[in-house]
């Protein structure tokens, strides 16, 4: 490996080899997992990679470029019905009782494609064997990969957890098989008691099978003392619907009609790009709220350095990671209350928090932190403390670790 990934145990963890199977790796948003496998390979945890598809992004983090490297593109498509009857074959011969149980479960259960993904999963699981594995670990309840993991844990006898986030995979659109994919697995991680309580309710997963493991974000990196004085507001998201981006445009136009000359960020990309343009031309808002774009840490570094409040203003919202960063880095932060963010951001506490949907709202919390340095000061140092005793990256993964080897 090159440049800050290095095999160095630090750790002395039972657990030597991890393989993750994804859907895609990696994403510029999704730095959580990112971080989670550049911590577990720092920690001496051999991680394989294995990703159904080649991601389509063309700007990456410098770690995400690195960890290709280690990243297996297996596409069912590129493999021959002769090649997966082979593997088929070779499971039957060489491990029959878990072949036919795996076949009778995936038969059983045909109606929701299961057992066409049985059919596939021979191919991840002779890679996955081949390299000894210890563990397999997926991101995403409802991801394909996810599946896959329950599959091919079935099939060789390799244990297999999950992390099950949020808006899709929790709330909205949570596979028909929850149940099925939690009861196979060793674990369910999940990122916030909010989350637990709705999986254990509401999907019907005994609380004791559900593990809440926050995502954490690098101490070390995120570390900004000196903020330069500026009317700065900046909001760090997916350009997506769940994200309530459009009110916070509406808050900078709140704002601006208050006669307070403010400048919003909003760094990111999605499928909102198009009406959040329209609506700050409408609002007569060019050059005060710009939409930047994607960027890599590196580059958001720059942004969180410059910022005066952070502010993301999510209609549905599992926890946020780039609140995290931003509260590491020390800036006050507003958020929606809403699912597990009040876990993360206390309001009067380290932050404000407000109802989602509702823009003035929005505008008054901001105003109230561009007008008082001070207190802008006290929710920056407290976010910062909070995030280090609950939200730090090695501590997280530092759990992990002991659930696998549990």
């Amino acid at each position: 490996m090159k440049g800050n990934i290095k095999f160095i145990c630090k750790k002395n963890s039972k657990l030597k080899k991890v393989a993750y199977l994804l859907d895609v790796f990696p994403q510029l948003s999704e730095t959580f997992i990112l971080n989670e496998i550049v911590q577990l390979i720092n920690d001496g945890i051999e991680v394989a990679i294995f990703s159904l598809r080649r991601p389509k992004e063309k700007v990456r983090h410098a770690k995400a470029e690195e960890l290709i490297e280690l990243t297996r593109y297996l596409s069912v498509d590129e493999v021959s019905w002769l090649k997966k009857i082979w593997l088929h074959l070779h499971f039957l011969i060489t491990s029959p009782i878990k072949y036919l149980r795996t076949f009778i479960f995936s038969y059983r259960k045909r109606h929701d494609g299961t057992f066409w993904h049985f059919k596939q999963s021979v191919i991840y699981a002779k890679e996955i064997k081949n390299l000894k594995a210890e563990h397999i670990h997926s991101h995403y309840a409802a991801s394909t990969a996810t599946k896959y993991a329950m599959l091919v844990s079935m099939l060789t006898g390799i244990p297999y957890t999950f992390t099950a986030h949020g808006c899709y995979d929790i709330f909205t659109y949570p596979p028909s098989d929850f149940e099925f994919r939690a009861k196979m697995a060793k674990a369910v991680v999940t990122v916030s008691e909010f989350n637990k309580d709705h999986i254990n309710r509401h999907l019907k997963v005994p609380a004791e099978k559900i593990q809440v493991i926050h995502c954490g974000v690098d101490l070390a990196f995120f570390n900004i003392d000196d903020h330069e004085d500026r009317n700065f507001i900046l909001s760090v998201a997916r350009l997506d619907p769940v994200k309530g981006l459009h009110y916070l445009v509406e808050a900078c136009n709140i704002l601006k009609e208050r006669g307070l000359q403010v400048e919003c960020i909003i760094v990111g990309e999605g499928p909102e790009r198009d009406s959040l343009e329209l609506l700050v031309s409408e609002l007569k808002l060019d050059g005060r709220v710009k939409l930047v774009g994607g960027k890599t840490c590196n580059e958001l570094l720059d942004y969180y350095r410059y910022a005066k409040v952070f502010v993301l203003p999510s209609v549905y919202e599992a926890m946020g990671v780039a609140t995290m960063e931003a509260m590491a880095c020390r800036i006050p932060v507003v958020a929606t209350k809403v699912w597990g963010v009040p876990e993360l951001v206390e309001n009067g506490v380290n932050g404000f928090l407000v109802p989602p949907k509702d823009p003035r709202k929005l505008a008054d919390a901001i105003e109230i932190l561009l007008k008082d340095p001070e207190l802008c000061r006290k929710f920056g140092e407290e976010g910062r403390q909070k995030v280090e005793r609950e939200f730090n990256l090695e501590k997280q993964v530092r759990k992990l670790i002991e659930l696998w080897e549990s």
